[in-house]
């Protein structure tokens, strides 16, 4: 797993694909190139910009750790329906309610 100087790097680099991406689909748009180039180009940008901040959150949560009084945040217990109809069939509660 990278350290967080390896993953500033990398936040830096995704900065530097997505300038050039927003600058080949400007062109593209002066250009008047075909709908099909610009789409493309348009996904290709939609697609690094994903990519960095997917980046960037894991660069956050780095930094995060790498703090000295670094708490995970806690976690609140999933409650499913099943476990809800369990509670209600096991106090003896009506299992449907009906509302007039």
């Amino acid at each position: 797993m990278p350290d967080l100087a390896e993953m500033e790097l990398y936040v830096l680099e995704a900065r530097g694909l997505i300038e050039r991406a927003e600058e080949a689909l400007r062109r593209l748009d002066e250009t008047d190139a075909c709908e099909g180039h610009r789409l493309m180009a348009a996904q290709g940008l939609a697609a690094i910009r994903h990519l960095h901040r997917i980046i960037e959150l894991h660069r956050n949560r780095l930094a995060f750790e790498a703090l000295p009084n670094a708490v995970t945040p806690p976690v609140v217990p999933r409650r499913t329906w099943l476990a809800g109809l369990r509670q209600r069939l096991t106090t003896g509660g009506p299992i449907l309610e009906t509302r007039a």
